[in-house]
């Protein structure tokens, strides 16, 4: 059962009689993880937009705050992680929440292969400040807008860090 789950995370790979792999990082799957986070994360912010309320924006600036503050690739992670859930998890569709969760796991182990090459942290966090103020300001198309480029051009410099090796 948890190899079925990691199977259809992307995160391993079954072959008949040879038994399960770790999948391989590839360019496709990176392309395909990124654009569906995108989407399904500008939907979930877009649909918060009415129902955040106070503690919604405290779960987002605690997580931005434990982000700029890691200083291993695991707390990083899971601050990063832990902000971008609190930017859709008002939205109220526990379907696209669980999604959402799947994809981050997927691209994880990317940022894991990468962080240290890309030196993408302070672009990131500056983004995410950024997110959060539109957030806060009550602009949630913006903010839903910055999300989007933020996802996928955190996506495209890892398609290029790929591609590259």
């Amino acid at each position: 059962e948890a190899f079925r789950k990691l199977e259809a995370q992307g995160l391993l790979v079954s072959e008949p009689r040879r038994g399960v792999r770790v999948a391989p990082l590839d360019r496709e799957t990176l392309v395909e993880v990124t654009g569906m986070r995108a989407a399904l994360e500008t939907l979930g912010l877009r649909r918060a937009g009415p129902h955040f309320s106070g503690e919604d924006i405290a779960a987002a600036r605690r997580a931005l705050t434990a982000g700029e503050a890691s200083r291993e690739i695991a707390a990083l992670e899971r601050a990063n992680q832990q902000f971008h859930r609190a930017i859709v998890t008002p939205c109220r569709m526990p379907r696209l929440l669980a999604t959402i969760d799947d994809l981050h796991r997927s691209s994880a182990r990317l940022l894991f292969a990468t962080w240290r090459e890309l030196d993408w942290r302070e672009r990131s966090n500056e983004e995410h400040r950024a997110i959060l103020a539109r957030i806060e300001a009550g602009e949630i198309e913006a903010a839903a807008i910055l999300l989007e480029r933020h996802i996928l051009e955190a996506g495209e410099a890892l398609a290029g860090f790929l591609t590259e090796r």
